[in-house]
């Protein structure tokens, strides 16, 4: 058996088209499945919308992971996937949330419109491991205040 940790991070276009409030209980209604799902799959996570785009990072064992992945792919709620982030990872960033809520933010953080364009996979990857961390400290923030 692979006990091994593998890490997916990736920005997408949401396609929930309404007001603020609505868009965040669609993301609520995200949140309660996943946090099921994922438990019963031994993933971890953390999702942000920001400026009409999803960024999420979700952790676990590889087979559990791209499962997932393929159901997250198949979502119609979003669109333009754009994955930056597959590897190995010594170990789990967000291991105590099934899926944490990063933020919920009208503006658009992180400078997603210049990595969606940029076609270097250096910064792609780059800029993948930078979203683990950045989700990692808005949760962080969020779990602070809460």
């Amino acid at each position: 058996m692979n006990d091994k940790i593998y890490s997916i991070a990736y920005f997408s276009k949401s396609n929930i088209n309404c007001a603020r409030k609505d868009i965040a209980h669609a993301i609520e209604s995200i949140l309660r499945l996943a946090r099921i799902k994922n438990e019963e799959l031994n993933i971890t996570g953390a999702l942000l919308y920001s400026g009409g785009y999803f960024s999420q990072v979700i952790e676990g064992p590889m087979e559990a992971l791209e499962d997932l992945f393929e159901v997250i792919q198949n979502d119609s709620r979003h669109s333009d996937i754009r994955v930056l982030h597959f590897n190995p990872v010594e170990g789990r960033y967000f291991s105590d949330w099934s899926m944490a809520l990063a933020g919920v933010e009208d503006r658009m953080l992180l400078g997603i419109d210049k990595i969606l364009k940029s076609p270097d996979e250096l910064n792609t990857k780059q800029a993948g491991l930078h979203l683990i961390n950045i989700l990692h400290d808005l949760v962080q923030r969020h779990e602070d205040f809460s």
